[in-house]
């Protein structure tokens, strides 16, 4: 494939040829415009296995976007550019291991593998947690619609505060995402349960850099909130910088961090 090295830079198709970036990229890539028709690629059997995946990749984005509208509270200031392909990653891994279902019909199941979605990494630039994890112990009720954390005594060193930092505080942030599922009568991918994306978050009080911070953040879905096991709950923890703006209090500013404290 051709890379375009020289200022020529146009839209659209030039006698065959089109051009395209991708994402991350700050190349622009050249290749000759020829594809097959619409109807060709739906109907011909050279291309069922295409179908087959293109339908469960569908069903991998739809679920990473409402992942990303129930943490809409921490994204996209508290992540890193690459979190969403991450996340793609992850989900593309757990349809390829439901063994229970033909290519194109594999479910996307969240709650077998809660231990693993732990590992996930939300911010790989930002990694102030790691020196406040010390002060910070959480805890969850058994309905797992509440979770409570306690914080004792956090000094942040100034070697992990952004430059220009003179405040900071602690977000709790719970999520729900639901398993999903191919839906034959709809023919497309769907969540199982209508809890899904439902969210609930609390804030601790402003700390002045270089004081502690000793508080209990409690957070809880609505009252009456009922969650099957085909819903997991994703339970971040952010510690958001800022600094004085006049009369509107304080605004926070690049740099905070974002952990996934536990998903249950």
């Amino acid at each position: 494939m051709a890379t375009l090295v020289g200022v020529i830079r146009f839209v659209g198709s030039i006698g065959g040829i089109r051009n395209f970036k991708k994402l991350h990229d700050p190349n622009i890539y050249a290749s000759e415009k020829g594809f097959i028709s619409k109807k060709f690629y739906k109907t011909s059997p050279k291309f069922k296995n295409n179908r087959l995946s293109n339908t469960e990749f569908g069903g991998c984005s739809l679920a990473v976007k409402r992942m990303r509208m129930g943490m809409l509270q921490v994204i996209p200031e508290m992540v890193d550019a690459a979190v969403t392909a991450r996340l793609m990653k992850f989900t593309r891994l757990l349809s390829l291991r439901d063994e229970d279902h033909d290519k194109g019909r594999r479910s996307l199941c969240f709650s077998k593998y809660r231990s693993f979605m732990k590992t996930l990494e939300l911010n790989k630039n930002h990694k102030v947690f790691n020196a406040a994890s010390y002060a910070i112990r959480g805890s969850r009720s058994d309905s797992r619609t509440e979770t409570i954390i306690d914080v004792t005594g956090l000094k942040l060193s100034f070697r992990v505060i952004p430059s220009g930092a003179t405040h900071f505080r602690i977000l709790s942030h719970m999520s729900v995402v639901s398993d999903y599922c191919y839906s034959e009568t709809l023919c497309k991918y769907g969540p199982i349960n209508s809890m899904d994306t439902l969210c609930a978050f609390a804030y601790s009080e402003i700390v002045e850099v270089g004081g502690a911070l000793t508080a209990q953040i409690p957070v809880a879905f609505p009252e009456g909130t009922v969650l099957s096991e085909d819903c997991s709950v994703i339970h971040c923890l952010a510690i958001e910088f800022m600094v004085p703006n006049g009369t509107a209090g304080y605004k926070a500013i690049y740099g905070a961090s974002l952990e996934i404290m536990d998903v249950f």
